[in-house]
């Protein structure tokens, strides 16, 4: 194991990001009406945080195991993207009953919807440096 294993994980990573913001999220918004889109994002979200989560745990173990060198901004960059998801998938239940609670919880639901959508950016974001600097 090497550097260019952990940068395929990240890359597969990013890639997952790309696909879902890019591919899934329009799908799902053009083709199923809003209770249906929910249900299905509700089911989607928790195995998307769970993939990114073990993608970055993955990362971080192989470097362990493997003693792989790299500098420490990569390191963090590994630590902080799976930290942001770990947040992210807890975010999950409590972004769910803020939208249960209609237009009582609209605004709490529309806060907490732009911060995970600003951590998945950031995820992102971080992830596409990793590969620039490696």
């Amino acid at each position: 194991m090497s550097m260019y294993g952990i940068t395929v994980l990240i890359s597969i990573w990013i890639g997952v990001i790309v696909f879902f913001s890019a591919i899934i999220a329009p799908t799902v918004f053009k083709t199923l009406d809003e209770k249906s889109a929910g249900v299905f994002l509700r089911a989607f979200f928790p195995k998307y945080y769970l993939f990114a989560i073990v993608i970055g745990l993955a990362a971080l173990a192989l470097i362990m195991i493997f003693k792989i060198e790299m500098s420490n901004i990569l390191y963090i960059a590994i630590v902080s993207m799976t930290i942001l998801s770990i947040i992210s998938r807890f975010m999950i239940p409590i972004i769910n009953n803020a939208r249960d609670m209609g237009e009582k919880g609209k605004q709490k639901f529309n806060r907490l919807h732009a911060l995970s959508v600003s951590l998945n950016v950031i995820t992102l974001v971080i992830g596409l440096f990793f590969i620039y600097r490696v």
